[in-house]
Order: C-alpha cells, then sequence, then structure tokens
C-alpha cells in the first residue's frame, strides 16, 4: 500500500491556522486541529508551520505522549524520501546464567560514613573534655 506523498513546496503552502502542516523525519503532519491543545502555545506550531521541525521538535524533549500523539496526525511523507523503517519492538531475552549479586552485609550501605563521623565527633568531644579538666 503506498502512502500520500507531498512535496515540500507543497507543505510550505500549509503554515496559516487555517491550514498547519509541519515536517518532521520526512513525514507530512497535520497539526490543524492541534494547535489549541499544545501545551507550547500556538506561536510554537505556527513558527514551524510549513517547514521541516525534526530540529526543533527533537530539541525540545517531547514525551513519550507526546510522540505518540504526534503518530495520530501524520498525513503522508516527503516526496522522494526514504520508505519509512517501522521500529519493531525488541524482546529483551533474559538469562539466569549470572550469579546473584551479593548484598552488603549489616544492612546499614551509605549510612555508615555519617554513622562514623558522628561516633568520632562524640569520642572527640568526650577526649577534648576529659583533656581540659
Amino acid at each position: 500500500m503506498s502512502e500520500k506523498t507531498y512535496t515540500r513546496q507543497e507543505v510550505a503552502k500549509h503554515c496559516s491556522l487555517d491550514s498547519l502542516w509541519i515536517i518532521y523525519n520526512d513525514d507530512v503532519f497535520d497539526v490543524t486541529n492541534f494547535v489549541v491543545e499544545h501545551p507550547g502555545g500556538e506561536e510554537v506550531l505556527k513558527g514551524n508551520g510549513g517547514k521541516d521541525a525534526t530540529q526543533e521538535f527533537d530539541d525540545v524533549g517531547h514525551s513519550a505522549s507526546a510522540i505518540a500523539k504526534m503518530q495520530s496526525l501524520r498525513i503522508g511523507r516527503i516526496e522522494g524520501a526514504k520508505p519509512r523503517e517501522e521500529k519493531k519492538k525488541e524482546i529483551k531475552k533474559t538469562t539466569t546464567t549470572s550469579a546473584p549479586k551479593q548484598q552488603e552485609s549489616g544492612g546499614l550501605g551509605l549510612l555508615k560514613i555519617p554513622l562514623i563521623i558522628i561516633v568520632l565527633a562524640v569520642v572527640a568531644y568526650f577526649f577534648m573534655g576529659d583533656q581540659q579538666q
């Protein structure tokens, strides 16, 4: 099944709030109806309307939910772009060949350092107090 393709010139015509398209990784997105929902405001989308917004989108560091929402707005691909590579879900294989990690005995972990400092301070206090008398 072939998908709809657009030239960059076609996308460039859609740069107003009435018809707002952006390009991201050679995919074309119609964000016209998303403008009011966009957490960054309409100015951000309008400023990138009709253009390739890949760098700007990546620079912001969008959440996984934002990326998922974006996919629902996808309307096609830039003409002449490489075919999309669908990301395959990776299956993590777990092995039980490694020995379990041993826990630190005593269970105090990072508390040992402050406890040692407190004990030394108390000992020093009493030692110094004995010498002054």
